[in-house]
């Protein structure tokens, strides 16, 4: 039914078109036509409908492009492939077909000019705030896209004929998106398929293997050994042994030089999966703010990391621990106002009711056992001997775990408001932080040598150095100190990125979250 209601007004819209009328004709009847059929050029779906009818229409339908603009649009759109997207998405070969043989008849010119109109507006609308809509794949990644006006660059690329200028201006300014293009480009040099290297025995430092050759000219092909000349092909030898630390390095991996499971694992990833994994990384940046703030912490969640940056430069760095892969921690961005010394906990409600209550109920003690003390609406103790932990009133009390040595939190806690409930801490568990992996947490994340990381956000020598700051926490007071410098916090989700030297850096995709990107990423827009 919907095919023959498509049919049909596609033959009206067929026999509405004259042999006199001119290219504005054309392209006011095609646009006029948008609210009963797709708009379509050469056989090609235009994507940008509405802002295709606004800027028509803005223009009293009149064409838009020359021959000059024409071509310098084509080639700009032929050049997408380096930002990790997909020429054909933006209707490039036609564009080409046809700017070689130029067409001749008014219908066909109309075409023509709408066809690079939508190009245009697509790829621009792409550049500017991403092909993917992060919602769609992820509903836990809520930093605010960036945003721009394509019809208004369109209008004024229109107008200066600079197309290559303005996308130059849109693309991402970041250094780590440039970086990635830099390393999208590296990747996509290397050709052939390699074989899979099978797992065995660890291969230590001295040792000889038959899967060797094979690891070793894998490293050579990536570019982690340099040199080349070999004495003993099989042998697990000291310049191999230095190659392989700087391939575990970068791929997240405890870099004591040992060939294992891990390490074979990494090594089996094909060239075009690193090149997925970077186009999708490129797409995340394409997601974010064109400009950070001169002050911000940067969390990268798959990296377990967390960088300190000002003025653009790195401060400081500190290990962290992220959400368990069944309790990710989000993605999105906000201003550390205060920092609190010796916290008390309240058990948020996923927590109270994921943890806390199964607990009590299998335990009677575990409420004593965890320190946590219960609370009723007017913040009076209640005795939890009196409690029905069956009942709907569980759910309607304050769970509190004092400050203490035995407290989730630790030390200190940074806070900076979410709906989220999500914020940085100390944490007991320090043994946590010498895992290569460390997705231990429930959502928020826990952040090595937090006092040290205290003092410096306080930025307050005379009151709050750190001899100050060691002795309230051994008092167990609890003490909460507003930041006169406020920065940004961004929770990123990044698997891959370059450091300043070049060097490509891959990290698992412990939240599964790339898989999805690169699969919408492939799909015509």
């Amino acid at each position: 039914m919907l095919y023959k209601i498509f049919l049909g007004s596609l033959i009206i819209l067929l026999f509405s078109f004259q042999s006199n009328d001119t290219i504005d004709d054309i392209i006011r009847k095609k646009v006029e036509n948008a609210a009963n059929t797709e708009i379509v050029a050469f056989g090609e779906l235009l994507y940008c409908t509405s802002s295709i009818e606004n800027f028509y229409q803005s223009r009293f339908f009149k064409p838009a492009w020359n021959s000059e603009t024409s071509l310098q649009l084509i080639t700009s759109l032929k050049k997408s492939v380096n930002e990790g997207l997909i020429p054909n998405d933006y209707h490039t070969d036609i564009l080409i077909s046809h700017i070689n043989s130029p067409p001749t008849t008014n219908y066909a010119k109309a075409e023509f000019d709408m066809l690079l109109t939508d190009a245009f507006l697509l790829y621009t609308s792409h550049l500017l705030s991403g092909k993917v809509n992060p919602h769609s794949i992820d509903a836990e990644w809520h930093v605010v896209r960036r945003e721009g006006n394509p019809i208004q660059l369109l209008n004024d690329v229109i107008i200066s004929g600079e197309i290559n200028t303005t996308f130059e201006e849109i693309i991402p300014h970041h250094q780590s998106y440039k970086d990635l293009k830099i390393a999208l480009q590296s990747y996509s040099r290397i050709t052939g398929d390699w074989p899979i290297i099978p797992n065995g025995v660890t291969i230590k430092k001295g040792m000889e293997d038959e899967r060797i050759p094979y690891i070793r000219n894998r490293l050579i092909v990536l570019g982690d050994l340099k040199d080349t000349i070999v004495n003993n092909d099989k042998l697990y030898d000291e310049k191999l042994f230095n190659a392989i630390q700087i391939f575990q390095y970068r791929h997240g991996l405890e870099n004591e030089g040992n060939i294992g499971v891990k390490t074979i694992s990494e090594l089996n990833i094909s060239i075009e999966q690193r090149i997925n994994q970077i186009k999708a990384n490129m797409e995340r940046w394409r997601w974010l703010p064109q400009e950070f703030s001169n002050y911000y912490l940067i969390i990268n969640i798959a990296n377990f990391n967390l960088n300190v940056i000002r003025n653009g430069n790195l401060v400081r760095s500190h290990k962290i621990i992220a959400g368990k892969p069944y309790r990710r921690t989000p993605v999105f961005s906000s201003k550390m106002n205060y920092l609190v010394i010796n916290p008390t906990w309240t058990i948020p409600p996923t927590i109270l009711n994921v943890d806390v209550l199964p607990g009590v109920r299998k335990d009677s003690l575990y409420l004593e056992k965890k320190k946590i003390l219960v609370y009723n609406s007017m913040g009076n103790p209640v005795n939890i001997s009196g409690i029905d932990w069956n009942g709907k009133s569980v759910k309607s009390y304050t769970y509190q775990q004092p400050s203490g040595p035995n407290n989730a939190l630790g030390a200190v806690k940074f806070m900076f408001p979410n709906s989220y409930h999500v914020y940085l801490h100390d944490t007991p568990a320090k043994e946590m932080f010498d895992k290569s992996e460390r997705a231990f947490s429930s959502g928020c994340i826990r952040v090595q040598d937090p006092l040290a990381l205290a003092e410096f956000l306080i930025d307050d020598p005379i009151n709050w150095n750190r001899e100050k700051i060691d002795k309230l926490v051994a008092i167990n007071k609890t003490q909460t100190i507003i930041l006169r410098d406020q920065p940004n916090v961004y929770l990123l989700y990044l698997t891959a990125w370059t450091e300043n030297n070049g060097v490509v850096h891959f990290r698992k995709d412990v939240y599964d979250r790339d898989k999805p990107l690169i699969e919408q990423l492939k799909k015509k827009s």
